[in-house]
């Protein structure tokens, strides 16, 4: 473990570009560390804010303190040279000069991030546990923010076939961010996955903080899927990340009514590959024997609305129609005579009042 390139990360003001240039200049992490105050000053390298700030931190921190901490909490560190760091990561416009990691190395020969809302609906949430379990089948490591909603749902749905998955944190990699997620973050590593993180361990959760860990996602991933985003979403700036350098962006349509699918939907109307299975990824970058599901002939004779409500009705064993109210965004009166149509259809049957399942699978 390279103790003096994580004692150096953790330098506020001095951002991953400039660190790689310490090292690249002084040679190694230890160097830099270790070097005069006047021979920082004579490199040139820093900002006289950042210059300061270095060399005021070096004072301020133990490096055996930190050594030892990391040592407890099984935390482990790579910077952009060493092998365990992730080759498509590497290869980004500003990749982070260290990387802090507990679990397995973060390198994987294949890997797709699958990000979206927060406030994802149960269309969203089913939509990337299946998506993610399917590439997960394929030997696909999925990566994604840990986040609430769509993040979640991603690596879970990994988990669900003992795949593993990879979380990248805004925080330092001690942290659970959000504290819901304790035990999917450590059932993670004990699945053989990752959690990482450019901050050193013990930085909090900060906003300005987020931007930065959605360049990470997108910039060691193939391609970025964004499964639910509203317009303005966290989610589209890892999609952006992602043109920016060069990889594919895939989104999966949603109602047209609905907030969470807006963002997705205008990705689509943008260029965005249009993503309806985990198959679509698959077929993109000719990964493994794809196995295509049997479509439904039901879901031919439905009309679009009709198909829309049915698959809400897909989301568990039961739904509600109050959830499908809320789901959908349609009114009472609509839902309600789609619901009957599609009884009658015998695709769906009521089991209580005001609560539906299906008749068939899709």
């Amino acid at each position: 473990m390279n103790i003096y390139a994580a004692a150096i990360a953790g330098a506020p003001f001095i951002g991953a570009k400039n660190i790689r240039n310490l090292i690249e200049a002084f040679h190694t992490a230890k160097d830099v560390w270790l070097a005069s105050d006047d021979m920082i000053r004579d490199s040139h390298l820093l900002k006289p804010k950042a210059e300061d700030a270095f060399l005021s931190y070096r004072k301020e921190i133990s490096v055996e303190q930190l050594e030892e901490k990391m040592y407890q909490q099984e935390i482990r560190c790579c910077t952009w040279e060493d092998g365990e760091y992730p080759s498509l990561l590497r290869n980004t416009v500003n990749p982070p000069a260290v990387l802090f990691y507990k679990g397995v190395p973060p390198v994987a020969e294949k890997t797709i991030a699958i990000v979206g809302s927060r406030k994802a609906t149960a269309y969203g949430v089913q939509t990337a546990e299946r998506l993610s379990a399917g590439l997960a089948e394929n030997d696909v490591v999925v990566v994604s923010g840990g986040a609430r909603g769509i993040d979640s749902a991603a690596h879970s749905g990994a988990l669900q076939i003992g795949a593993p998955t990879i979380v990248v944190l805004a925080c330092g990699v001690d942290r659970v961010y959000p504290q819901e997620n304790r035990n999917l973050f450590q059932k993670i590593i004990d699945t053989g996955g990752t959690i990482i993180s450019e901050y050193l361990p013990g930085t909090p959760p900060l906003g300005r903080q987020f931007p930065a860990r959605n360049r990470i996602i997108a910039g060691m991933s193939s391609a970025t899927v964004v499964v639910e985003a509203a317009e303005r979403s966290g989610a589209l700036i890892t999609s952006d990340f992602a043109l920016e350098e060069g990889r594919d962006v895939f989104s999966v349509p949603g109602n047209i009514w609905q907030e969470t699918s807006k963002g997705t939907n205008q990705l689509i109307r943008s260029g965005a590959i249009c993503c309806t299975s985990y198959e679509d990824i698959l077929s993109e970058y000719n990964w493994g024997e794809i196995i295509k599901e049997v479509p439904d002939k039901t879901i031919q004779q439905l009309t679009l609305e009709e198909e829309v409500l049915y698959r809400f009705c897909c989301i568990g064993n039961e739904v509600s129609t109050e959830d499908i109210l809320i789901q959908s965004g349609m009114s009472v009166a609509k839902v309600t005579g789609i619901l009957l149509q599609l009884q009658l259809k015998g695709v769906i049957k009521e089991v209580g009042t005001g609560r539906f399942i299906i008749t068939g699978k899709m």
